[in-house]
């Protein structure tokens, strides 16, 4: 036997080596495809159709019931026919949204509690939001303020049950992909074992086959891995196996759906609805970022804060609703006379904020000049009358040794010197 063997040539040893490497290979290859279709595949197909199905819905829900807020405040502010017919239009999808989204919550209880609570929050709003719409409302009107706040207090309450809904629906999906991720490293396994009998018998193709294995399935671990602990941007890139594959560019598109979902609650978070313009949160985001950037020697940078002169007498003389218009006209004149480089934020009630990338003090002194007489050659139309207003405006440079509070002191300081010394002007402070 021993001397059969000895006279057996390359082919059959390449052969033989062949069929030892083939055979751990052909049941890893069976058993994986197994495992990664049913385990992993599957997993992953099915949270990312319940991140379609059933979170994004619920998500889109969550906002057009936000939605419904602007038509209902400027029907009372404004009144007109548009506003009621714009608000139906938004009920008629919301119910709709509703009934879509109840019919993927069957299988889930818990969901369905905080799905129902919602509904009858959303018929209690839809009822006030019926009554304002349904007549004339006069300027200034208690009652219909009144029932614009128990609309505005119900529609908070939709919203916060159904983010409990996301939350229940969100749980499940995340403990479906902790399953695939679990299916994925025990395929990880049969996949090394296989690997290492085959090296026995044919280490040079098997090293390469190995190698493309091992690659793909860490990428696809550590991808599952980075997701877990909250990186939102990293994508896998795996070409073969075909399999693995699939299963990366599943997990790509559920994590762009998060991401994008992700994105909007965050977006909604720093816009002020009134002018429509970034709000205090999402200025002290880029007042940290400006000033970080000029530590780094990007350029000299300037903060203007920008106060609206005697607003409070606009409000108790025209009203609220003349207010809100002369917010939203005089953000529209100052946008129009920014850069594209700046950016205008709302930090409070009649105050604003630009920070001036790249400017020089004099040169924001001259932008801030021009801001100032634009809005000053601007009244605001009114119903059947102008309003005539002015602005104050303070400067601070972002320099050495301050902080962005401190920036903004100095900033706060230099507008108070502008008011005292009989508005309508542009003060320039230091922070240092």
């Amino acid at each position: 036997m021993l001397k059969l063997f000895k006279t057996r040539s390359l082919r059959f040893w390449v052969a033989l080596g062949m069929i030892l490497a083939v055979a751990p290979l052909t049941f890893s290859a069976i058993f994986g495809y197994v495992v990664l279709n049913r385990g992993v595949i599957a997993a992953f197909h099915d949270v990312s159709e319940r991140q379609r199905t059933e979170l994004g819905p619920l998500q889109d829900l969550r906002i057009l019931v936000w939605d419904t807020l602007v038509p209902i405040d400027e029907h009372i502010n404004e009144g007109g026919s548009q506003r009621p017919l714009l608000y139906r239009e938004l009920r008629g999808r919301i119910e709709t949204g509703f009934a879509q989204v109840r019919a993927q919550f069957s299988n889930d209880p818990q969901a369905l509690i905080h799905l129902d609570n919602a509904t009858e929050s959303w018929a209690t709003a839809d009822t006030h939001a019926t009554e304002l719409t349904a007549e004339t409302v006069a300027a200034d009107d208690p009652e219909a303020e009144r029932k614009a706040r128990l609309f505005h207090g119900h529609i908070a309450a939709v919203s916060d049950r159904l983010g409990q809904a996301y939350a229940v629906i969100a749980g499940a999906v995340q403990a479906d992909y902790d399953n695939a991720v679990g299916w994925s490293e025990s395929a990880t396994i049969i996949f090394a074992v296989s690997l290492g009998l085959s090296l026995l018998a044919m280490i040079g193709g098997v090293a390469l086959v190995g190698l493309i294995m091992s690659r793909s399935v860490d990428r696809l671990v550590d991808g599952a891995a980075r997701f877990a602990s909250g990186d939102r941007h990293h994508r896998i890139d795996i070409s073969v196996p075909p399999e693995l594959s699939r299963v990366a560019q599943e997990f790509n598109r559920m994590i762009a759906r998060i991401e994008a979902s992700e994105t909007a609650l965050a977006d909604l978070a720093r816009v002020d609805e009134l002018p429509q313009l970034h709000n205090r949160r999402a200025f002290d985001e880029a007042l940290a970022r400006a000033h970080a950037s000029y530590l780094r020697g990007s350029g000299s940078a300037t903060l203007v804060t920008l106060d609206i002169d005697h607003f409070k007498q606009i409000n108790d003389t025209h009203g609220h609703a003349a207010g809100d218009a002369v917010l939203r006209a005089f953000a529209n004149t100052v946008r129009k006379s920014l850069r594209t480089s700046d950016q205008l934020y709302r930090i409070g009630g009649e105050e604003f904020a630009i920070i001036l990338s790249q400017t020089e003090p004099e040169m924001a002194i001259d932008l801030a000049n021009r801001i100032r007489e634009a809005v000053a050659a601007q009244p605001i139309a009114y119903r059947d009358q102008d309003i005539a207003i002015t602005i104050s405006l303070g400067l601070a440079s972002l320099a050495d040794g301050a902080n962005p509070a401190e920036i903004v002191e100095a900033a706060d300081a230099a507008l108070y010197r502008a008011k005292s010394c009989g508005r309508n002007r542009v003060v320039y402070g230091s922070a240092s």
